[in-house]
């Protein structure tokens, strides 16, 4: 699910069927925080916008409440961080960006798989490159993320 989260915004097939299996069997946190995500990506390959603001609440809903009970969990946090920095600003949903990305920064190494950590490395530093600002990482920081 981690690895194909970045094209699943793109491919509604394989968004739909990776939303699919984890709505039938997601029940880590991290699984549920994936579902939150594709439940989000979701909202993105609906045609009416009254129900792509639905599908997206339904998602940003499920993973604040995954993240409350699990604030320490690697994927969940850079789960939202990915979708605060990708979500249109009137949805409203960007206050916790720079939160999570200091999280990440000092945490990523921390995570056990390291085809995990490569996946969301991989993810953060190619985001980088239309990052602005203070959301953008520094040269430290991508260091940081690369051990």
């Amino acid at each position: 699910m981690r690895a194909d989260y970045a094209v699943a915004v793109k491919d509604k097939k394989l968004c739909a069927a990776n939303l699919k299996i984890l709505e039938a069997g997601a029940h880590t946190a991290t699984e549920r925080g994936y579902l939150a995500a594709y439940e989000i990506l979701w909202a993105k390959h609906k045609n009416n916008p009254f129900t792509k603001i639905n599908q997206f609440k339904k998602g940003k809903n499920l993973l604040e409440s995954v993240i409350t009970k699990n604030q320490n969990n690697i994927d969940l946090r850079f789960i939202r961080w990915s979708v605060q920095t990708h979500a249109p600003s009137f949805l409203q949903y960007n206050e916790d960006r720079l939160i999570d990305k200091e999280f990440l920064v000092h945490n990523l190494q921390k995570l056990r798989s390291q085809e995990g950590k490569n996946i969301i490395y991989k993810y953060l530093s190619e985001a980088n490159s239309y990052l602005k600002g203070v959301h953008a990482f520094t040269h430290a920081e991508l260091v940081e993320l690369s051990k």
